[in-house]
């Protein structure tokens, strides 16, 4: 499957102009990018009156003519310049801070690992990652099926809010839906899989079908396929947190609403939440195992995240369950799945594209949803990183668990700093974490009620460590299923 990114920090970009129109009394403003070039170029003004007759007028005459006659062309242009400006600020910011710390002066590592995977570079890695130079097709191509979501805008208002955009606001809760779509692909496609869009066989087609009712449950409406939309989203952190529409929610309050929006869709994938570090196993598998998605929300610090956690935000994305981590920069939520040296490669979400429109029969084409991927991988050095951390884990098996749990506790064993660990039992009443209908929820209570709205109001805790060299659950499973030497 080819995927392109519909924005790109590139000169094409730049020759899509950025502009603003500004009014103040009869004199207009207009800023706008030549062809080619990512120097603004601002046309003048007179104080007196409107400027010079040029090229710059005439499109300020045609956005006026847009503001009146096209209301959605207008939305777009504007995210255009909104888009290609944040792409120049992340470039210089980033490249900024790699000169600051010397990294723009050291050679970058020749192994990177995306969920799981481990790739070896070649000798020519450029530094310019945000262009994607240096990376072979294969890693490129492998970066691209991953499901971007980000800002979205035009689409039906937030009941009972009017907000029709979640830019400003929504970053962390896209970044939360990156991570679940990342796992409802390792769930039906495994990790290594590819297709042709335009493909007759049979195989295609069905893969083809897959990823649309995949990206389908992201649409930003209340429809019923959209199982985990922004409309959703919001208003279960209005029901449970009281948080109203268009504030900021943290990592904990993420990961608690995937879950509960999990639960009342009776969906195919368990989602099992932690905020202690302690996954119960007896929970996971209190009825018959299915699919699950382990989420291990973590606070790895004050302001940033304490050094000695670098070697497992690392580790953790080496393992085949990885389903990436939703974190970011402060203040700014971002989805990481890999990494290359010290730095992590992510997907930004606070890029705003119009809402997909709904097609007849949900017969999308692959332009109709090629802004759910990117082709560009970016890097942040981990010294930048937020301390506060959702971390996914996709066990599609009671054997990817129990190997989850082996690797995991390997890692502690050989004296890492680990932020996880297993239990045999089920969790304290009070401990609100088991897939399904919780025994802890009472039947029906609120998770959310009972989480931080935000990880700074969390104490850091990596939970105790296990240590059991066998794995024994308790619950309705057989004796002969749930005992394993590891």
């Amino acid at each position: 499957m080819t995927v392109t990114d519909d924005v790109k920090p590139s000169t094409d970009t730049a020759s899509a102009a950025a502009a603003s129109v500004s009014e103040s009394n009869t004199s207009t403003s207009i800023v706008s990018a030549k062809e080619g070039s990512c120097t603004p170029q601002v046309a003048g003004t007179g104080e007196s009156g409107p400027s010079q007759p040029d090229k710059s007028q005439h499109i300020g005459e045609r956005l006026v003519g847009m503001s009146s006659e096209n209301a959605p062309d207008l939305a777009l242009f504007r995210n255009q310049v909104v888009n290609t400006l944040r792409e120049w600020y992340v470039l210089a910011s980033d490249s900024i801070a790699s000169l600051l710390e010397g990294r723009s002066l050291q050679n970058p590592a020749k192994d990177l690992w995306l969920l799981g995977k481990h790739y070896e570079l070649g000798e020519q890695v450029d530094e310019q990652a945000w262009e994607g130079a240096g990376y072979s097709a294969e890693v490129l191509g492998d970066f691209s099926r991953l499901i971007w979501c980000t800002y979205r805008s035009q689409y039906p208002p937030i009941a009972p809010s009017a907000f029709t955009t979640d830019a400003g606001w929504g970053c962390m809760l896209r970044a939360g839906q990156t991570l679940l779509a990342q796992a409802l692909q390792l769930h039906h496609f495994g990790r290594d899989w590819s297709f042709s869009w335009d493909g007759a066989l049979d195989e295609d087609v069905r893969r083809r079908e897959l990823y649309t009712d995949i990206v389908k449950q992201f649409f930003d409406d209340y429809s019923s396929s959209s199982t985990f939309s922004i409309h959703r989203m919001a208003s279960l952190g209005k029901q449970f947190e009281g948080k109203d529409i268009g504030e900021w929610f943290g990592p904990y309050g993420t990961a608690a609403i995937i879950r509960e929006l999990a639960r009342q869709a009776a969906h195919e994938l368990s989602v099992y939440t932690t905020t202690d570090g302690v996954v119960y196993l007896a929970d996971i598998c209190e009825h018959d195992f299915k699919p699950t998605l382990i989420l291990v929300a973590s606070m790895l610090g004050i302001d940033r995240v304490n050094p000695v956690y670098y070697p497992f935000i690392q580790a953790s994305l080496t393992l085949p369950q990885s389903a990436g981590v939703a974190g970011g920069r402060p203040s700014s939520a971002l989805y990481f799945a890999g990494f290359q040296g010290d730095e992590l490669l992510y997907l930004d979400p606070h890029f705003t594209r119009p809402a997909v429109a709904r097609r007849p029969e949900d017969r999308y084409s692959q332009s109709d949803l090629a802004s759910y991927s990117c082709n560009v991988p970016r890097r942040i050095a981990l010294n930048r990183l937020d301390p506060c951390m959702v971390f996914g884990y996709y066990c599609g098996t009671l054997e990817s668990l129990i190997d989850l749990r082996s690797r995991i506790e390997l890692l502690a064993d050989d004296g890492m700093r680990t932020i996880m660990s297993f239990d045999n039992g089920h969790a304290p009443t009070a401990t609100l974490s088991a897939p399904g209908t919780p025994r802890s929820q009472g039947g029906g209570g609120s998770l959310l009620k009972k989480l931080p709205p935000s990880c700074s109001d969390s104490e850091e805790s990596a939970g105790p460590r296990s240590g059991s060299g066998e794995v024994v659950l308790e619950g309705e499973c057989s004796e002969e299923e749930w005992v394993t030497e590891l």
